[in-house]
């Protein structure tokens, strides 16, 4: 066997390669989407295909110091539930697969994870999965991130609408350039773009945004989406994803670098008294 694995995705590799391959491949990425409604012009798997193009990439780019799980394709959407065909995981359950994946990767002997999200809405869950996991796994170097936030500054020169967020010229860009036929252009809509197109819930929601007050989505916009999908790009969908994929892909080329981490020693009931 090369360098060069014949497939960065676990799932499309036999277990001998797979075996020989975690010499050279350190970090294991795994990517979480969502099974939810994008608006009138975008497909339920926007968020799953976005995590997995950048994933690939990623992957590619560090050629062959990443492994890839396969996706997890439902997260946690219960805020767009009320548009048919949405599926939603609860908390618990998300939090659950993120640590048994993990634990299933650390058996194997991996003490690299990522975990890349393209839901916003996984994005409590996997933090509290992150800890459970530095705390059960010491020697576990354990990160995650989402997608659209790690290139926040090329979003906010990008973007046109006030309110934005889903299903907006940002995400419709960057599905635009991931995989063309997530989008229906001529469905495409301009959602709820200002304060002023949102009921006064959201409103008050969308008008203060360091104050934690969530919104179902429908209460936000009838079409589901916030911002306006006609705007959208695919050269600037290029030019985010390219952004997330270096950032992801320098902050990992650190990871690899790191020490390894040592397991504490457990605390004697002497020393536990000590620090009395």
């Amino acid at each position: 066997m090369t360098n060069e694995p014949r497939s960065h995705r676990l799932a499309d590799l036999t277990w001998p390669e797979i075996h020989r391959l975690r010499a050279v491949a350190p970090v294991a990425l795994i990517p979480l989407g969502a099974c939810e409604q994008h608006g009138r012009g975008l497909a339920q798997r926007t968020d799953t295909t976005r995590a997995e193009a950048v994933a690939d990439m990623v992957a590619e780019r560090l050629s062959p110091s990443v492994v890839i799980t396969p996706a997890v394709p439902v997260g946690l959407s219960e805020h767009h539930m009320a548009f048919p065909g949405t599926l939603t995981l609860t908390g618990p359950t998300l939090m659950a697969v993120v640590q048994e994946l993990v634990t299933s990767l650390y058996r194997h002997g991996w003490r690299r994870v990522f975990v890349l999200t393209g839901h916003g809405g996984n994005n409590s869950a996997v933090d509290l999965s992150v800890s459970r996991l530095r705390a059960d796994f010491q020697d576990l170097h354990i990160a995650w991130s989402g997608v659209t936030a790690v290139a926040s500054d090329v979003t906010a020169e990008l973007a046109q609408s006030r309110v934005r967020g889903h299903s907006c010229e940002i995400e419709t860009s960057q599905a635009m350039f991931a995989d063309p036929t997530l989008v229906q252009s001529g469905w495409l809509t301009r959602g709820s773009a200002a304060l002023d197109d949102l009921e006064p819930a959201g409103r008050l929601s969308r008008g203060h945004p360091h104050i934690h007050f969530p919104q179902a989505y429908d209460v936000l916009s009838a079409d589901g989406n916030l911002g306006d999908g006609r705007l959208a790009d695919p050269e600037a969908g290029k030019r985010i994803i390219t952004t997330v994929v270096d950032r992801v892909a320098a902050f990992l080329e650190g990871f690899i670098a790191l020490p390894d981490r040592v397991p504490h020693p457990p605390v004697s009931d002497e020393r536990a008294l000590e620090a009395r």
